[in-house]
């Protein structure tokens, strides 16, 4: 496990981590952390948001990504409607952690060892629809496959909507905390 001082908001914008560490980043309402990677994420980046996928390919297009290097999971109850360069694949549901994990299975192969970003916008999206106890079994799971493939994980929790107990059950499952609120 890695210490706090393995991750850093650093000067000009976005977070360093570690090859391979796993960060639980507190943000605020409306917050998300996808604002504070560093240019390098961009260039292997994996997104699991509720956000459309238009709006999040305009965010990091703004922050100066190369599009066709993203690619994200939608988490909508609905069909996302997006033809731009970045990869996107059919939304799920919040509550289907299953259907999520064989997804990221698969993108944990796509991304380079070692040089990948995986960023999940925010945890809270599947704590309203999942049980505390499956959540936390799935990024405890996703976290250690990301670990074996020497990916950096950033996973945004809104703090300030989830009680202490949930907060350490989820902080367990990562190497690092931040908090960006």
């Amino acid at each position: 496990m890695s210490s706090n001082d393995d991750i850093h908001a650093a000067s000009g914008g976005g977070l360093r981590l570690d090859r391979g560490t796993q960060a639980l980043v507190s943000v605020s309402t409306m917050q998300s952390p996808i604002s504070e990677l560093p240019p390098v994420a961009y260039d292997n980046l994996l997104v699991v948001s509720a956000s459309a996928p238009s709006e999040i390919a305009e965010t990091l297009s703004t922050a100066g990504a190369e599009l066709s290097a993203v690619a994200q999971v939608p988490i909508s109850g609905s069909e996302t409607d997006y033809d731009g360069a970045m990869w996107v694949c059919d939304p799920l549901v919040p509550d289907d952690l299953t259907g999520l994990s064989m997804r990221l299975s698969r993108a944990f192969e796509a991304l380079d060892d070692g040089l990948g970003w995986v960023v999940f916008d925010s945890l809270n999206v599947f704590l309203l629809y999942a049980d505390e106890a499956r959540v936390a079994r799935f990024l405890d799971h996703t976290t250690t496959q990301a670990r074996e493939h020497g990916l950096c994980g950033v996973y945004g929790l809104v703090r300030d909507a989830v009680d202490d107990s949930t907060y350490a059950r989820l902080r367990r499952c990562t190497d690092t905390e931040l908090d960006l609120r």
